[in-house]
């Protein structure tokens, strides 16, 4: 990554009052988990399962037609994505590069990693549910009172810093996920001195708002190590 892209994007997450983290499927790629392809992890961590249901991807298990099958694929997630999970030095990387400030992550990945990397569970809005949550008959459930709190929490930040320092991570967001970037750009749009930042490979796009862009098309890991080691 340039060295000056480097330093502004160091700069604007040190000098950041609110912090806000859009993440997709992107960032789990980035960990090492893809719940679309059958890659070395999913045969280590699901072989059994998706030799036995015939099955694919991680994704295809989650969402088979076949309760009973949705139900062991839920349960091995569960088990394998959160409980056993150990945040990857990316996410350790990512939340010491965020500590320092008020921060908020609107994600759609299930796996609750975010909450497991030391992340407020309660600025945590999982916007397509969470396994961790529960797991009973395969429903990823996300309680409509937590959300309206955590939507409330998040109007609360905006409204407190919109005058302030204001930080907004994309995170492996795809050109599809319309609600995440939307909300992003809403909350940009919103602040008087916002820096939106995009991480994504081959679709880093600036967004629909009026404020600083940074675009990162690559790898987040070694952009990650490299905006830590140059942190001002």
């Amino acid at each position: 990554m340039e060295t000056v892209k480097t330093a502004r994007i160091g700069r604007a997450l040190a000098e950041a009052d609110l912090i806000v983290i859009g993440a997709s499927n992107g960032l789990d790629m980035a960990e090492g988990l893809n719940l679309f392809r059958a890659d070395d992890h999913f045969w280590e961590t699901y072989g059994d399962l998706a030799q036995a249901d015939v099955i694919g991807c991680i994704l295809q298990g989650l969402a088979s037609p076949d309760a009973n099958v949705r139900r062991r694929w839920a349960e091995r997630f569960h088990q394998k994505e959160y409980l056993e999970y150990e945040p990857s030095p990316l996410m350790n990387t990512l939340r010491r590069l965020t500590e320092h400030a008020d921060s908020f992550v609107i994600t759609c990945n299930i796996d609750g990693h975010f909450a497991r990397a030391g992340f407020d569970e309660n600025r945590v809005l999982e916007t397509e549910g969470s396994t961790r949550a529960s797991i009973d008959e395969l429903r990823l459930t996300h309680p409509d009172a937590i959300a309206a709190a955590q939507l409330e929490e998040l109007a609360r930040l905006v409204r407190a810093h919109r005058n302030d320092r204001v930080a907004i991570l994309e995170l492996g967001v795809g050109l599809r996920n319309g609600v995440i970037k939307h909300m992003l750009a809403q909350i940009a749009n919103a602040c008087e001195h916002a820096t939106y930042i995009v991480f994504n490979y081959s679709q880093a796009m600036a967004p629909d708002a009026s404020c600083e862009t940074i675009l990162v098309d690559g790898d987040m890991v070694p952009a990650f190590e490299e905006i830590a080691r140059c942190r001002p």
